[in-house]
């Protein structure tokens, strides 16, 4: 639940923007976007963020949305080191290192905490169509993210780490410690194909990507194996940017994942397991130049606490903060 990627992260590598610069970082009222992907003028950057996830509740197979009871809470500080560099006119190479502490309680005096490296993130964007000659028509790139499970995977027995309600309740059910607090990655590999059209005008921008997120199967308690359906992620955010070296970027954040399946071979369909999850998440990115070449950022995602815009999912708050440091084209 909490290995997205806002996460993601939010999500969420492959759902970034590059920002724009007129120096060797964003500045000057042209917008940073969500501060992830290089600037025109910029070679590469360098960054690091600290995270503090913490659970709301979750919503339940027919969306019913119930926040969480007395003793329940799972609750992630996450720190992540980036490297982003140009390869070329058009691509660009990031990868992510994180760490991370968890602490988690299910009730009736049940609590753990543990912690360790998480999975290591890689991505690339390639850029199609630049739209900077034109006042309508948007810039595209085409994203593309890869989640490797070097992090410590799920107990024995549950679904990844991104499982949702349905996960849990089926480990409890095995016996299976369900905390989670020790789990610092999915427990499979996962890549994410993607496309993002963005637009500047001035002092405002906006942005619309997509991506679907593909996952390699699992192993059940029964020696089956089982695979997640593909993730559908939509992000759609805009905001303004100040002269100052100051932009503010707000969206909206839907995901959408389909039953995972059993992938053993055998005679007739392939079995179905636990339900549809959906979520939906406001996001907000505050991002102001503070030099040169230094940038500091901060996020706000939290998925909405509402009966039926929800299903078989944890709700989850994240407040981050980071700074960057990018070297120019011409250094």
């Amino acid at each position: 639940m909490l290995a997205r990627a806002v996460a993601g992260v939010v999500l969420l590598l492959s759902l970034a923007v590059h920002p724009r610069a007129a120096r060797a970082s964003a500045c000057c009222g042209a917008g940073h976007g969500m501060a992830q992907w290089l600037a025109p003028s910029e070679r590469a950057a360098a960054s690091f963020s600290a995270r503090l996830t913490e659970q709301l509740g979750a919503w339940a197979v027919d969306g019913g949305f119930d926040t969480s009871g007395e003793g329940v809470y799972h609750r992630e500080l996450r720190a992540e080191a980036g490297w982003l560099v140009r390869a070329g006119d058009h691509l660009q190479l990031a990868v992510s290192v994180p760490m991370m502490i968890t602490w988690s309680g299910v009730g009736l005096g049940a609590t753990s905490s543990g912690g360790g490296p998480g999975d290591l993130g890689a991505a690339a964007r390639i850029a199609l169509i630049e739209g900077a000659a034109s006042p309508w028509i948007p810039s595209a790139a085409f994203t593309l993210g890869v989640t490797l499970p070097i992090g410590r995977g799920p107990s024995t027995g549950t679904a990844p780490l991104d499982a949702g309600v349905s996960g849990a309740t089926g480990a409890r059910a095995m016996g299976v410690d369900i905390t989670g607090a020790d789990t610092t990655g999915l427990g499979v590999a996962e890549i994410r194909p993607g496309m993002i059209f963005e637009k500047s005008w001035d002092s405002f921008h906006a942005l619309l990507s997509a991506s679907t997120s593909v996952r390699t199967s699992y192993r059940l308690p029964d020696g089956d194996t089982a695979r997640s359906a593909p993730r559908v992620q939509i992000l759609a955010a805009a905001g303004p940017s100040w002269t100052s070296g100051a932009s503010l970027t707000v969206g909206a954040l839907h995901e959408r994942e389909g039953a995972p399946r059993e992938t053993e071979p055998g005679p007739g369909p392939r079995k179905s397991m636990g339900k549809e999850r959906v979520r939906t998440a406001l996001l907000a990115v505050l991002a102001h130049d503070i030099g040169a070449r230094w940038t500091a950022v901060g996020n706000l995602q939290v998925d909405v606490p509402v009966s039926g815009i929800g299903r078989n999912e944890g709700a989850f708050a994240a407040l981050s903060a980071g700074l960057r440091y990018v070297w120019g084209r011409r250094d």
